[in-house]
């Protein structure tokens, strides 16, 4: 029996259980290169996961897409996305081995994965990285990805995830219906007062926090997510703590929950 066979049969067992903790796939899941519809849609059809992270990037034509890093050189041919077109990166064959399975894709548009999310279920956690007018210093094209969710009916539904303070205060104030969740690692120490007073939610790395941090957060009305977790044990502690939504690349729910 397949890898894949055996996963489909994990989520089947997966969709009749009741579970606390929230699933997601990061960057979509490893079957398939990440970030692209393949990925996003074995998260839905293989794991069963509630949602799917993605990263978004805008091009130089205005197109808003879904890539990591600032360059598809990790990939294959390298391709500064501010500097490419859309239809240059989708020329491009996006190649990535894991699990020891080479997969082959292409570049995802936010408008597809959006149109998983919708036709699987899964909620969007659409993480912002620093883009031509996505920024610290500057959110003039935050406002037409804000409508691509809109128009998907996903606005009360998705999350703007990002480590740019800046830019989640400025979703908060001109798209107060948007939830919003601050990536960090060790900064919330410091931050706690910032993320009630904005009312952000953390998303805190895995080894970053413990029982009495979801528990300060807690008392301030924020609930603790984490990433990345592909450990069944660190998954399970991070339970135990209190932490209710948990990012990862190959978690089986079924034994997590």
């Amino acid at each position: 029996m397949t890898n894949r066979v055996i996963l489909s049969a994990v989520a089947v067992v997966m969709s009749a259980m009741a579970g606390a903790v929230t699933l997601v796939g990061h960057r979509g899941c490893m079957l398939g290169v990440e970030n692209t519809v393949e990925a996003f849609r074995n998260a839905h059809e293989v794991f069963g996961y509630d949602g799917i992270e993605c990263d978004v990037r805008v091009t130089a034509d205005g197109e808003y897409v879904i890539c990591h890093d600032e360059h598809t050189g990790r990939l294959g041919d390298s391709l500064v996305i501010a500097e490419s077109t859309l239809a240059q990166l989708r020329a491009l064959t996006l190649t990535q081995t894991r699990l020891g399975i080479t997969y082959t894709g292409s570049i995802c548009t936010v408008a597809e994965y959006l149109d998983i999310c919708v036709a699987t279920g899964m909620f969007p956690i659409i993480e912002l990285k620093w883009t031509t007018g996505i920024n610290n210093n500057d959110m003039t094209n935050f406002d037409g990805l804000a409508t691509l969710i809109e128009r998907h009916g996903l606005t009360d539904k998705a999350i703007i995830l990002t480590s740019m303070r800046n830019s989640l205060e400025w979703v908060r104030t001109h798209h107060p219906r948007l939830r919003c969740r601050w990536l960090c690692r060790k900064s919330w120490a410091e931050n706690i007062d910032w993320c009630q007073q904005w009312n952000i939610a953390p998303s805190i790395m895995w080894g970053d926090y413990d029982a009495d941090t979801v528990a300060r957060f807690a008392s301030i009305g924020q609930s603790v997510a984490t990433w990345t977790v592909d450990n069944a044990e660190s998954a399970v502690e991070a339970i135990r703590m209190g932490v209710t939504v948990i990012t990862t690349n190959r978690l089986s729910p079924v034994v997590v929950r």
